[in-house]
């Protein structure tokens, strides 16, 4: 039976500034922001960057030889029944100033135009936020916004337009957004999040410089796309207010019993691209697939094989076929996508 595995802090570049709270989360020592925002769990994908480095991206691990990658510790068989591939990223993220206003793909346009079967539906679990900071997202088009509309703001790179033409909402710890596919969105400033997603780094940009100062290229825009084929992208179905809150915030399903509590904070009736929990107390399930666990304490984590104490922070990656698990403690519940059925 293969063995519990626990990884190791792999950040990646990205255009922002941010992670001083990813430091916190981990109990280092100087908690600070720089331009490693991101730390990227049960990756097997490759960080998109204009300066490629090989492996970025792919999360390191602890095994009997040492640290490794996780693409040479996990063979397919680790994956589950029905499963050859992980099908899911995983990633903490901490903004110190607004990410750019953005799209991602759907499968459909990912294999049209970059080769790949992944769009890019992901989910932000909202884990913390910034007492200086006014911590909001914006998600969805207003009622009225066109393509012929938004096109002119992009041409014209009326940011503040372009802002305003989406729905803004602060958020605060415990808060579940759905972004799928073609969804307009920006992340703002003072955000700190468990996010899980498609793996894919394929992320469309219409602004053309970084709030940092820094120019983009047309391939850090649309990786080739086109612009008028990166328009297309975006859904057109402009929302009221409310009507955005209900499509992009999730209503957590929370079951308390004697001595846990378990909260289904995205479901595969939501999207079959993932599946999200959260567990406090002492609580035992056994998947039929992996999971990642995302300790937001200390605690243990137990097979009828082993077990492993954590400590707020850790990740662990725990195989297909580990029987019955014991979570003593709190802990994020990540699964990879639900498996089709076929025909």
């Amino acid at each position: 039976m293969a063995k519990l595995i626990k990884q190791i802090e792999t950040r990646v570049v990205r255009s922002y500034r941010g992670g001083k709270l990813i430091d916190e989360f981990l109990g280092k020592e100087n908690p600070s922001d720089c331009f490693l925002p991101e730390d990227w769990i049960s990756s097997f994908v490759e960080a998109k960057n204009p300066d490629y480095i090989p492996n970025e991206g792919i999360t390191r691990v602890m095994s009997d030889k040492g640290e490794r990658l996780i693409t040479n510790v996990v063979s397919p068989a680790d994956f589950g029944s029905g499963r050859d591939v992980p099908g899911v990223l995983i990633k903490l993220l901490d903004s110190a100033e607004r990410l750019g206003i953005q799209v991602h793909p759907t499968p459909e346009f990912s294999k049209k135009h970059f080769g790949t079967p992944y769009g890019k539906t992901e989910c932000w679990h909202i884990l913390g936020t910034r007492e200086d900071m006014d911590s909001a997202v914006y998600i969805g088009f207003k009622e009225g916004v066109t393509r012929q509309i938004w096109k002119d703001l992009y041409q014209k790179q009326d940011i503040p337009k372009m802002l305003d033409s989406m729905h803004r909402f602060e958020v605060k710890p415990g808060d579940t957004i759905l972004v799928t596919a073609g969804s307009p969105h920006a992340i703002g400033a003072g955000c700190f999040l468990l996010e899980i997603q498609e793996p894919s780094d394929y992320t469309m940009r219409v602004e053309k410089t970084t709030l940092a100062g820094t120019v983009l290229s047309p391939w850090q825009i649309h990786y080739g796309a086109g612009e008028e084929n990166m328009l297309d992208c975006f859904i057109y179905d402009g929302l009221s207010r409310e009507d955005a809150r209900k499509r992009y915030f999730l209503t957590p399903q929370v079951t308390e019993g004697e001595n846990f509590t378990h909260s289904k904070l995205v479901t595969y009736a939501d999207t079959t691209c993932f599946k999200l929990e959260k567990s406090e107390g002492v609580y035992e399930f056994a998947p039929d697939s992996f999971v990642t666990l995302v300790a937001t304490s200390e605690g243990s984590i137990a097979t009828a094989e082993e077990e492993i104490k954590v400590s707020k922070g850790d990740r662990v990656f725990v195989p297909a076929g580990s029987g019955k698990i014991t979570i003593n403690g709190s802990s994020i519940i990540c699964y990879p996508p639900k498996v089709q059925e076929s025909k």
